[in-house]
């Protein structure tokens, strides 16, 4: 096998053009505990995702998403213990540094989990709270000058312990708010004190180099209280441009399409569109029901329809689709392991306008071998041997019996596999930024049977796309178009996309972009 074929297809995309260099660029999610082991102990640490920055530019990927990095006690990181440090299994603080150093280096970016809905129970704020609670417990009046953690968690004195929270240890009658887990206990955030510890901490890690964050559970900041948890993201927005202006801001708000066109009120530059991406999103959805005409040619209406309504909440948001991540599971999974659904689920992800995620192991078709989060988190799969990367899955994962696609060192060697897919579909979306900038609205003309079609504007430039979402050849009718021009097409086998006059030839799902003729 060989993958000369796609080395010359990368470098010919490549000479269409560049994007320019903000936030709308392919970001790469990395668990650092699955990644890539650099000690032999087993678990991913930070000089292992060093060593593996090199493939992602060969990958093209412009940004990195780190999930927790900060000590914890427990593997996944989302309950922090000290904000300011790297967790001992992850490497040291000169590790991050020189992480961040090497990112800058090769012109990626680096956004950090930023959790700060809850902090860990071990966190010293909250056990010097606890500490101060017990005292109350004995008789003691509770003093927010004597100990100002107390006003730092959302603490209750209660009969009964109330829904959402956990007894405070040692301190009978108190009840601490804690909606995911005891060792997360939740952060009261309109408390001005934790607001400046937050400023504190975003402004630690932007001078070290960070280049943004990803705020998790954004919707739990204040639970059931939209208004309230729009004012903390517009908070945070606000803070973050004022540390450095160009600070990269992307919320998790799992939540319904009105709900996260209402938070785009807040100004926050970035939200998951949950929409179309997990299991039940309109990729997955369309790819699904690949071959239904009604199906197909909603994926362009879909697009226009988000496009305009958040836009019209917040007219500088960049998107952020995304097809599986930590919390969901694989996209091979979700389209049946079918190999050329799952390459035209990565091109739908990536061609779409904003800043697209890709969650590590999908650009090679990695599948869970169990239905949980652990298993959702695999190492991820370099070779066959399994023997350059992470050797000690997360507890509770469990590994598939057998993967449906090659390796990582395989599927470098082979111009047809996922891997080379992605190469070529990330390859168009950096030469023509159109692509990612552009406003969409879907092409009517040509948006028909199970043709897929958008046009994309940016500034002075204009791209209209088309997918095939079928397993059967298509032909567009050109005749309406005569100014524009086949420039570059994306296919998942040797079948070519083929325009002969006014005739455009779409193989099985196929996809091809058109721009204007200069």
């Amino acid at each position: 096998m060989s993958a000369e074929k796609t080395d010359a297809a990368v470098a010919q995309i490549k000479a269409l053009g560049t994007s320019p260099d903000d936030n709308y660029r392919v970001w790469y999610e990395i668990f650092v505990y699955s990644y890539c082991d650099s000690d032999g102990d087993g678990i991913g640490d930070l000089q292992g995702v060093i060593s593996k920055l090199d493939e992602l530019t060969e990958l093209g990927v412009g940004g990195i998403w780190l999930m927790p990095v900060h000590p914890s006690t427990t593997y996944h990181k989302y309950n922090v213990s000290d904000y300011y440090a790297i967790d001992p299994a992850y490497g040291t603080l000169s590790d991050m540094e020189q992480l961040l150093q090497e990112c800058d280096r090769r012109g990626i970016r680096v956004i950090m989990d930023l959790v700060v809905n809850h902090s860990g129970s071990d966190h010293p704020w909250f056990k010097e709270a606890v500490a101060h609670l017990q005292k109350v417990a004995s008789g003691q009046p509770m003093d927010q000058v004597v100990c100002p953690y107390v006003d730092y968690y959302n603490f209750v004195e209660a009969d009964a312990c109330p829904a959402g929270h956990n007894p405070v240890p040692g301190a009978d009658g108190w009840f601490y708010e804690s909606r995911f887990d005891s060792k997360m206990p939740d952060l009261n955030l309109g408390c001005e004190a934790v607001r400046k510890e937050i400023e504190v901490i975003m402004a630690f890690w932007l001078e070290k180099g960070a280049d943004g964050f990803r705020l998790d559970a954004a919707k739990e900041f204040y639970s059931g209280r939209t208004d309230q948890n729009i004012e903390v993201l517009s908070w945070l927005q606000q803070t973050a441009v004022s540390l450095k202006p160009d600070c990269y801001l992307v919320a998790e708000v799992w939540d319904t399409f009105g709900q996260i066109t209402d938070y785009y009120k807040s100004g926050i530059t970035s939200i998951f569109n949950y929409p179309f991406g997990n299991s039940s999103g309109k990729i997955v959805k369309v790819l699904q029901g690949a071959g239904n005409e009604s199906m197909v040619t909603t994926w362009a209406t879909a697009q226009e329809k988000s496009d305009t309504a958040y836009s019209g909440s917040h007219p500088g948001y960049i998107d952020a689709p995304f097809v599986s991540n930590h919390d969901v599971g694989r996209a091979a999974g979700f389209v049946g392991r079918d190999e050329n659904k799952v390459k035209l689920a990565g091109a739908m992800n990536l061609f779409m306008s904003g800043a697209s995620f890709l969650y590590y192991g999908d650009e090679i078709g990695m599948i869970c071998g169990g239905g949980n989060d652990p298993s959702y988190r695999a190492p991820m799969y370099w070779n066959a041997a399994g023997d350059d990367g992470t050797t000690a899955p997360p507890p509770g994962c469990t590994l598939p019996e057998e993967y449906s696609f090659a390796p990582l060192s395989e599927q470098k060697k082979d111009d047809s596999s996922i891997y080379s897919y992605y190469r070529k579909a990330i390859a168009i979306r950096n030469a023509l930024p159109v692509i990612s900038h552009g406003v969409t609205t879907a092409e009517t003309e040509l948006n028909r049977g199970c043709v897929s079609a958008v046009r994309k504007v940016w500034e002075e430039q204009q791209a209209i796309l088309l997918m095939n979402i079928d397993s059967k050849a298509a032909s567009v009718d050109l005749s309406a178009y005569s100014g524009w021009q086949l420039t570059v097409s994306l296919t998942v086998d040797d079948q070519p996309v083929v325009l002969d006059g006014t005739s455009l030839s779409l193989p099985a799902y196929g996809a091809a972009i058109l721009t204007p003729v200069a």
